[in-house]
């Protein structure tokens, strides 16, 4: 184990007492998130079809996946836009939630390949989902329940993307970013969000941001185990 391996693992290991359980968290909204959705065990319903898909050469892992289904059914997700497509094993969970969700994701013609073969044996949900070649082909009208970010489009800066995401949110959206720590893809992007006053909730789960725009609340930033 390398020298940065060991600092990676104590730091981890120094944040999982963060927060664990929804120790020391004080609004009852952010403690259930935590409690009931976050750290939730108990199984759902489309974890058994989900199981076989996904492993250690996956863009996701199977309890990343499991995440992202327990994080759109909580907030009842209808409308989901996947800034960055990963071949879709972002869009199966989420497209597994609810008969109703409808999900945008922005793909190159390999990706949506990718995706619809991950989705062939589930080609009852293919009618939920629409492809999108860049960022510029989004409507700017449009505006998500849930967006899912995983890397950096080519041709924008982490600000940049940062100010597009915003624009397609609502009062209530949920954000769910992949690679926010140091020297990670999207560290600048997930700070400001962290920044954004307009943004009240956010939530560093080590690897994975989770921010939740909501009026009714103050600014809270916490660090949660995953």
């Amino acid at each position: 184990m390398t020298a940065k391996n060991i600092k990676d693992y104590l730091n981890k290991g120094v944040r999982r007492l963060r927060h664990r359980k929804g120790f020391g968290v004080h609004s009852p909204f952010a403690f259930s998130i935590i409690t009931d959705v976050i750290e939730e065990r108990s199984a759902y319903y489309a974890y058994s079809e989900m199981y076989r898909i996904y492993g250690a050469k996956t863009p996701i892992s199977f309890k990343v996946a499991c995440l992202l289904l327990r994080l759109a059914n909580r907030f009842r997700a209808r409308q989901i836009l996947e800034v960055s497509c990963d071949g879709g094993y972002s869009v199966l969970p989420i497209l597994l939630t609810d008969s109703r969700n409808a999900m945008v994701t922005v793909a190159d013609q390999q990706q949506q390949t990718d995706t619809l073969n991950i989705l062939s044996n589930h080609k009852q949900l293919i009618g939920q989902l629409s492809f999108c070649e860049s960022l510029s082909s989004v409507s700017d009208d449009y505006k998500a329940d849930m967006i899912i970010v995983s890397s950096l489009p080519s041709g924008f800066t982490q600000q940049e993307l940062a100010q597009w995401v915003f624009s397609h949110t609502h009062e209530t959206s949920l954000i769910f970013v992949k690679g926010i720590q140091p020297k990670r893809p999207l560290v600048d992007f997930w700070d400001s969000f962290c920044d954004n006053e307009s943004v009240e909730i956010t939530m560093d789960l080590y690897d994975y941001g989770l921010a939740i725009r909501s009026p009714r609340f103050y600014k809270q930033h916490y660090v949660v185990s995953f």
